[in-house]
């Protein structure tokens, strides 16, 4: 009785089967490295709201006066003249409900930014407790006094015919916090940084 013989790939089919596999990895990959990218910038927002959230809860708490918080506190209370740091994390604690995950960046890694000694190799997370840094300058002021004393739009002159009690700043028009570093962008491209604004909306530009 003659036995069929077993059917096998050549050496030929098994190298072209492997070609095609290299071919397709390859032209997969960029998308699924931007589509990670993506997906981590959707995070970052996602938590930045958070962080926005936590905020507005604090200025109802403060009579709506911004926090006093140190901008790099792992290295000293600057700009504060205190004995030691106020961190960020700290103030929003009791309105971040318990979500201190929210105060890092998803790419906000080890490694990731180019960060000089004692910091080298660690994240800004470690080392702040928050990848987002806090804007210094609006410390102890409400929303409106900073608007008032910073032009633009919202400038006094633009609301001359009003009373000056009854001046408002638009809260979406005011940033907050933004990443430490450019923590977003495309594969070989210059990052971007994310910045929170008071009415909690996540925005890529700095007003």
């Amino acid at each position: 009785m003659i036995r069929k013989r077993a059917a096998a790939f050549t050496l030929i089919e098994l190298l072209v089967v492997c070609a095609v596999i290299a071919l397709l990895v390859g032209i997969l990959m960029p998308s699924l490295s931007r589509a990670r990218g993506q997906a981590r910038r959707v995070t970052c927002a996602s938590q930045l709201h958070q962080v926005g959230i936590a905020m507005m809860g604090y200025l109802q708490d403060n009579r709506d006066r911004m926090p006093y918080v140190s901008l790099m506190p792992s290295v000293s209370p600057a700009p504060l003249t205190t004995d030691r740091p106020i961190w960020f994390a700290d103030v929003l604690k009791p309105h971040l409900k318990g979500q201190m995950s929210a105060l890092q960046c998803p790419n906000d890694t080890p490694g990731f930014s180019e960060r000089p000694a004692p910091q080298t190799g660690l994240s800004y997370f470690q080392t702040e407790r928050s990848s987002y840094q806090y804007r210094v300058r609006l410390a102890g002021l409400t929303p409106t006094e900073f608007g008032l004393h910073n032009g633009g739009f919202w400038h006094r002159e633009h609301h001359a015919h009003q009373d000056s009690n009854d001046t408002k700043v638009n809260p979406a028009t005011i940033w907050f916090a933004c990443d430490y570093w450019n923590f977003h962008g495309n594969e070989n491209e210059k990052g971007a940084r994310r910045y929170v604004y008071i009415d909690a909306h996540v925005s890529e530009f700095e007003n």
